[in-house]
């Protein structure tokens, strides 16, 4: 698993136990894939993309709370550098769990689990919110 998704969704997580309501992270695709997917599903509030000193690109996140209390508390890492999970589409098929949502790299990009069901995919099993 990239080191910079591991990094966005720490910040993520600790930013949002911490009640902020904006956060600041680098730009970069998997960054951008990241956020658009957990704005798709209702993780976040919004994001937008901006220059920063030396016209460094950055993306503005604003976080999302419900009921006042923070989404990304029951965020869980499963694929870390050392030992990555990859799971296949029949193994896909037999998670049901809709409490939670899963995210999966596949080579389509950064897809949930519904995605992965639609597009008979796997990949490898990055996180859960």
């Amino acid at each position: 698993m990239n080191n910079n998704i591991i990094k966005i969704l720490v910040e993520l997580k600790n930013a949002s136990l911490s009640r902020k309501e904006t956060l600041v992270v680098e730009y970069n695709h998997l960054s951008s894939s990241l956020l658009k997917n957990l704005y798709k599903e209702g993780f976040i509030q919004s994001f937008k993309f901006f220059k920063g000193i030396n016209e460094e690109r950055k993306i503005l996140v604003t976080l999302r709370y419900y009921f006042d209390k923070p989404v990304f508390s029951n965020l869980k890492l499963f694929s870390k550098p050392s030992h990555l999970r990859y799971m296949k589409f029949s193994d896909i098929c037999n998670i049901s769990d809709k409490k939670y949502v899963c995210f999966f790299s596949t080579n389509k990009g950064i897809l949930t689990i519904l995605e992965c069901k639609k597009r008979k995919i796997g990949g490898k099993l990055l996180f859960m919110c």
